[in-house]
């Protein structure tokens, strides 16, 4: 039950926000399990997750639209991986929390969140957070936030933010797929134990999308805001 619980409020926030189910399923889940299990447990409906949102809200997008994000990512990610033994780990992630937090307390006011909307519109902007998000995607796959960003900044329509977050995690999703089998965190029997937990994820996924009706798009953005300083607080504090 507890297990369920931990899946189905992640569900929720993921489908409200558009992201953010890893960020509180494994933490919530390792309270009751190891964090290898956790990690194995609620990975497979993260990658679900992540693929319907894309079908669903994908569609509309514009390869211009993404463009700036991937060409950034692709070109940090390499160096995210070489920076490991650059960098102590809780200095970076400590700078992402920053970075986070600034980014979140500019957006609360109008002229912050005009630079921002500004700053990702752009080419520049764009690839700049796109290198952040990959810098730390392949130096600690936690790449998440500046995506996030960017794409609540491009657009303030909440379906084509949802979009790009789709497209973008699911990629980098893809790799982890691939390193989480080859290092033997998912195998046969955790992918089955994790289906046993379908239901719970599902009725936290249809609360949220029936909750997202009844939201403003600035009630939309308080919940990814929250989402995003729940991510700097577990950054600084883990």
């Amino acid at each position: 039950m507890i297990i369920s619980l931990c899946l189905a409020i992640s569900a929720f926030a993921f489908s409200f926000a558009g992201f953010g189910y890893g960020l509180l399923a494994v933490p919530l889940l390792a309270l009751v399990v190891p964090v290898k299990t956790a990690v194995a447990i609620q990975f497979p409906f993260s990658v679900l997750l992540v693929l319907l949102n894309t079908l669903r809200y994908g569609r509309t997008l514009k390869w211009m639209d993404l463009k700036p994000l991937f060409i950034g990512a692709a070109i940090a990610i390499p160096l995210g991986v070489f920076s490991l033994h650059w960098f102590s780990e809780i200095v970076m992630k400590r700078a992402l929390a920053v970075f986070i937090v600034f980014t979140v307390v500019s957006a609360r006011n109008k002229s912050g969140e005009k630079m921002i909307h500004g700053f990702a519109r752009t080419a520049m902007g764009g690839g700049i957070l796109g290198i952040i998000s990959g810098w730390f995607i392949g130096a600690y796959t936690t790449g998440g936030p500046p995506a996030v960003i960017y794409a609540t900044a491009r657009f303030s329509n909440a379906e084509k933010a949802k979009g790009i977050m789709g497209i973008y995690f699911l990629v980098t999703d893809i790799a982890l797929v691939i390193l989480f089998c080859f290092t033997g965190i998912l195998t046969t029997d955790t992918f089955i134990q994790s289906i046993t937990y379908t239901p719970a994820v599902v009725v936290g996924f249809l609360l949220g999308a029936l909750s997202l009706k009844w939201v403003s798009h600035r009630g939309y953005m308080v919940g990814v805001h929250i989402l995003l300083l729940v991510a700097a607080a577990m950054l600084w504090g883990f």
